[in-house]
């Protein structure tokens, strides 16, 4: 097996779909799809079945935005008891909502970012997003609570 026969080589040109950073986040193209296995606590879906959506952008840092904005609620989802009714379209249906969301949301941003004169550049993007979590964290817990990245941290629950 040469070099490139290999799907790990570092020539992917018959590659189909490429993993990236993110859990459930794989490349086709220029555009980004998530693909999530549904959890096997959903009892009404089939088990081993995945959810797969397109994210309907081609920039790999929203992509991976969205794609953590994704698992993130799959997560939460997969934590409540009350949810495992649902079923497979359901969960269909709720994840391109909050795809469409996340997108517009992002829009907005960028839309922001243009009129400051900052427009699509995806670091000054990175950066807001991370100030705008700042900003919620403080309005949620206040300045008397110290918040960290540690185990048992009141801001990571």
């Amino acid at each position: 097996m040469s070099a490139v026969d290999k799907p790990w080589a570092k020539d992917r040109a018959f590659v189909t779909a490429v993993r990236h950073e993110v859990e459930n986040l794989i490349r086709r193209g220029n555009i980004f799809y998530w693909r999530a296995r549904v959890p096997a606590a959903f009892i009404h879906c089939r088990p081993g079945s995945r959810l797969s959506l397109s994210l309907l952008c081609s920039d790999h840092r929203k992509a991976q935005i969205i794609g953590r904005k994704l698992n993130t609620r799959l997560a939460e989802l997969k934590k409540h008891s009350k949810n495992m009714m649902t079923t497979r379209q359901q969960l269909q249906s709720l994840f391109e909502h909050e795809r469409d969301k996340e997108l517009e949301r992002l829009d907005d941003i960028c839309t922001m970012a243009k009129r400051n004169g900052r427009g699509g550049d995806v670091v000054e993007m990175e950066l807001d997003l991370e100030v705008g979590w700042a900003c919620q964290l403080l309005a949620k817990f206040g300045t008397r609570v110290e918040l960290s990245l540690e185990d048992g941290c009141a801001g990571l629950a």
